[in-house]
């Protein structure tokens, strides 16, 4: 993957928005009130995890982590932040729609939308490798990745700072098939950092799923549908969401 996400320390910077430890509570919560209860969790498995930002949280917390990504300067990032903060953690170079952990984890989640599937049968076969990586009951979370607007087209910008970096972002989508839930999305970074100016630039059709057609693979899978809620906050179920207020819808799905 090109494009800001081959360099980990500004794709860091530019999601410095997130309360990491906040998000991690949520998790637990849905384990703690979700989770089938067979087991106490003690460890997690981060699909898509980036430059792993919950690494620490998750750590401190007492869990075993691991982190899986498609991007190899992702992988190595990760793998140095662990090094450096002395953590023992696993971090895996795989397709997220077909892997295998040589040991089952018992919690999974994917953050910031970036479940990025091309088709119904590539989430069946993401859904099937998550499932064999949990354990019986466990929960999976899924930040974003549903199409709950259903095809429009969506434009977001921020601009975050750490240090003497600056990264300003913008994510633009634009449907092109709506028959296919196809979009195309395009995202433009800008970095300042100190005297230097860099400038990314990455466009990819990608589909999205609408909540019916979501719910219809994971029928037909190893997990249940346990809810949607907004913002990380269990108070806040989807369905009770005025429309257009959405802000990060959370998938919950607990392995049968």
């Amino acid at each position: 993957m090109a494009g800001l996400y081959a360099h980990p320390d500004y794709y860091e910077i530019a999601f410095d928005f997130r309360d990491v430890a906040a998000e991690v509570d949520f998790f637990e919560t849905c384990i703690d009130r979700f989770g089938d209860g067979a087991t106490d969790a003690d460890s997690v498995l981060e699909v898509a995890c980036g430059p792993s930002p919950h690494l620490l949280e998750f750590d401190a917390r007492g869990y075993d982590f691991t982190g899986l990504d498609e991007s190899s300067e992702m992988i190595s990032y990760s793998i140095e932040k662990a090094r450096e903060n002395d953590i023992e953690a696993t971090f895996l170079r795989r397709n997220v729609a077909d892997f295998y952990l040589p040991e089952r984890v018992d919690f999974a989640f994917c953050a910031l939308g970036s479940l990025y599937l091309d088709s119904n049968d590539a989430l069946r076969s993401h859904l099937e490798s998550v499932g064999d990586s949990l354990t019986g009951g466990s929960i999976y979370c899924i930040d974003g990745s549903i199409d709950f607007p259903g095809g429009t087209s969506s434009e977001h910008e921020w601009e975050t700072t750490r240090g003497d970096t600056t990264v300003e972002f913008r994510i633009d989508q634009q449907p092109t098939n709506a028959a296919e839930q196809l979009v195309r999305q395009t995202v433009t970074t800008k970095v300042t950092d100190g005297d230097e100016t860099h400038r990314f630039r990455e466009e990819d059709e990608i589909k999205t799923f609408a909540p019916q057609e979501f719910r219809m693979v994971v029928e037909d899978s190893d997990f249940e549908h346990v809810g949607w809620f907004d913002s990380f906050d269990l108070s806040k179920p989807v369905s009770k969401c005025e429309p257009g207020t959405l802000h990060r819808p959370t998938t919950i799905l607990r392995k049968q």
